[in-house]
């Protein structure tokens, strides 16, 4: 509820005012009698009240004065003034005092209540601004650290050039950099997109956010900075030092660094840290996060889960080529003959550590490796997915690999899988399936009409079920399958009491005449021949 102080020298006026007006459907409280201006000023400092109802001519204190002392300590209270005199000067003086109502003597009950309605509705829309106000304000103090956040990404990615206009906007974000070195570091979860991509949002999220606490308890418990998230799998932090010795500023930094690398681990996680020199300019920070972010990417040449300035990052090398047919060669005999060692050694003719290859030229080797290994397995009636049970998705996990080693870690296994599987399939795993299908052709053979038939128990193509067979029988499944059926019916036909279409049914031919012409491409004889020959 809110509140008014009524002041008037003339008892009868204050009285009727109080008395006559019905304050509590006006949702006001009285809580004030004044009977001069200088009782007015008083009691209003002491009540503070919302509304002041004065009349302008008083002894001691007029109402004007008074207005101006009240108004001097409480800016916010809003005055309606009453006159017997229809006085220019007091209208003026009202005016002056912003006063929000004038009302002549004697007073009009509807026409004062009306005046206070509309003061009360000018003071709550007043109320009402001021809290939205504050609530903006509370809310820019809230996202005060999103704000901070969004300035460093745009100053890191170049979207603001004039010095001075940055350093307005930091100065009102509470990030002073004045007289300030600035140096910046890039930190990449390592194998991100290898490791994690199996997780929820939520959590790699929360992998990302794990870091950037470590990043605060860490780095920036010792130096003034901010971090920013760049991307899932990596942050962004701007240092700030004093002007102080250049190798004291960067020991400072490699040392807290080193402990937040040391934190990540404990978690679980590596991480890899690009550090730049310093600069005493803002507007080269774009320059700086470029620099740090090619330091990170560097690990491709080494290893990751470490710490890499990027003023001792070099170029790579350039002029590589290769031989693929060469390559091909090297492969076929690794795959035929060839043990562990060998691949090793292979791998490191074309993938030399101490050389720092072009990122492009190490991925286009190692997927022209991959081919290759192809190429052989379907020379072979084989393929990928006879090896890992699924098509290798090479291009995209190759540009997954954030070094040189991942990737040649990756081809040492895939080509030592694929030459064990190969040596061991021309042994145990093929007689294994030649003798499954014997046992089912033994079985079934008179009622088999393919090779599908024969093979759908095994769960292998027919075409890689028969090249198994034959290289370890020299004869296709088809040519077992016939074999069989005639060893069965040469042994039927010695006995004189069968019939020959008894025969051809019983050894899984379903005409007689199609039963005689396999029968005599298989022995020379007809089946007729063969049993008078045979006959005793």
């Amino acid at each position: 509820m809110m509140t008014i102080l009524i002041v008037d020298d003339n008892p009868s006026d204050r009285k009727g005012i109080r008395g006559l007006i019905d304050w509590a459907s006006l949702q006001i409280e009285v809580v004030g009698l004044a009977v001069n201006g200088l009782d007015g000023y008083r009691q209003a400092v002491e009540r503070k009240p919302d509304f002041v109802l004065t009349d302008v001519s008083m002894p001691v204190l007029d109402g004007i004065k008074m207005t101006q002392k009240i108004k001097a300590e409480l800016p916010e209270t809003k005055f309606i003034f009453m006159s017997c005199f229809d006085d220019y000067e007091y209208l003026k003086g009202a005016i002056d005092l912003e006063v929000y109502g004038y009302i002549l003597k004697p007073i009009d009950l509807q026409e004062l209540t009306q005046t206070i309605e509309k003061v009360k509705h000018i003071k709550m829309m007043e109320a009402e601004k001021e809290q939205n106000e504050q609530r903006l304000r509370q809310q820019l103090q809230e996202s005060m650290p999103l704000l901070q956040e969004q300035l460093i990404r745009d100053l890191l990615y170049g979207k603001l050039e004039d010095e001075q206009d940055i350093r307005e906007r930091m100065k009102y974000l509470g990030m002073d950099f004045t007289n300030k070195y600035v140096a910046v570091l890039f930190m990449q979860i390592d194998n991100f997109d290898v490791l994690y991509t199996e997780l929820s949002i939520e959590d790699r999220q929360m992998i990302i956010y794990s870091i950037q606490k470590c990043v605060e308890e860490t780095i920036l418990q010792d130096i003034q900075g901010y971090v920013t998230n760049q991307q899932h799998n990596s942050l962004a932090i701007i240092l700030m030092m004093q002007d102080a010795n250049r190798e004291e500023m960067l020991t400072a930094i490699i040392d807290s660094a080193n402990s937040c690398k040391e934190a990540v681990n404990q978690k679980g996680l590596h991480i890899t840290i690009g550090i730049t020199e310093f600069s005493s300019s803002l507007k080269t920070l774009p320059d700086l996060f470029q620099t740090a972010e090619y330091a990170v990417k560097s690990k491709f040449f080494g290893s990751g889960n470490r710490i890499i300035m990027a003023s001792e990052v070099k170029e790579p090398d350039t002029g590589f080529q290769y031989n693929i047919l060469e390559i091909k060669r090297s492969i076929e005999r690794l795959v035929e003959s060839g043990e562990e060692e060998g691949v090793a050694a292979f791998l490191d003719v074309y993938y030399n550590t101490a050389v720092l290859y072009p990122e492009t030229y190490v991925k286009s080797l190692a997927f022209s490796i991959i081919n290759v290994v192809q190429t052989i397995l379907i020379e072979r009636n084989e393929s990928y997915e006879s090896v890992f049970g699924y098509d290798l998705d090479v291009w995209n996990k190759l540009q997954r690999f954030e070094t040189m080693m991942d990737i040649k870690g990756w081809l040492f296994s895939m080509i030592n899988t694929v030459r064990t599987f190969l040596n061991k399939a021309a042994n145990g795993r093929y007689q294994k399936v030649v003798e499954e299908i014997k046992a089912i052709i033994e079985k079934r053979y008179t009622e088999i009409d393919n090779v599908s038939q024969i093979v759908s128990s095994l769960y292998i193509s027919a075409s890689h079920a028969n090249f198994i067979f034959k290289s370890q029988t020299g004869q296709t499944i088809f040519d077992y399958l016939i074999m069989r059926r005639m060893e069965a019916a040469k042994g039927m036909l010695l006995n004189p009491e069968m019939k020959i279409y008894e025969i051809a049914e019983k050894s899984g031919y379903k005409t007689n005449s199609y039963f005689a012409s396999v029968f005599k491409e298989y022995t020379g004889l007809s089946p007729k021949q063969f049993r008078d020959r045979h006959s005793t």
